[in-house]
């Protein structure tokens, strides 16, 4: 597989991109013609009724969604279970730090304060539970902790390396 990927992948990946980029220049310029535009149109002057019936974007959109979520799994499911299978050592140095971190967002969302105040007519409105209030509220401290944890490793390394 990888020597299939070092020999045609990124030609696979530019004709990929060459095709899905024709598809979705093909889809807008015969839906504007098709619906009595031109290319100097400005279509946010559009009226909403009209806006709403334009749907020649949608096929771009959807083929670079697709293309994204196939890209994610690929990387972070397919072959990142690949290397785990396949470098167990490292595998285990991984597989602690998730614990760990799935540690953390746990201890985060059992303390946290599902009431946020001045805005509970809001949650109530958009149907946003307790439980919802808490994973949200734990998801930003975990990522406000990692942000600083990054941040401190990175000054801390720029601080070794101006010593050696």
């Amino acid at each position: 597989m990888y020597k299939l990927l070092t020999k045609y992948g990124q030609t696979g990946a530019l004709l990929l991109g060459i095709a899905v980029t024709a598809i979705f220049l093909i889809t807008v310029m015969s839906g504007l013609s098709s619906s009595g535009y031109d290319m100097g149109t400005d279509l946010n002057a559009l009226d909403d009724e009209a806006k709403a019936a334009i749907g020649f974007f949608n096929p771009g959109l959807w083929l670079t969604i697709i293309l994204a979520v196939i890209a994610v799994v690929l990387a972070f499911v397919v072959f990142g279970i690949w290397d785990l299978i396949k470098y167990p050592k490292s595998a285990i140095k991984f597989l602690i730090g998730f614990v760990v971190l799935l540690v953390i967002f746990f201890v985060l969302y059992a303390s946290a304060n599902p009431e946020v105040v001045g805005f509970e007519d809001k949650m109530m409105q958009n149907d946003i539970t307790d439980g919802i209030s808490k994973f949200i509220s734990a998801g930003i401290w975990t990522t406000i902790g990692l942000l600083t944890v990054a941040f401190l490793a990175m000054i801390l390394s720029e601080i070794r390396n101006a010593f050696k």
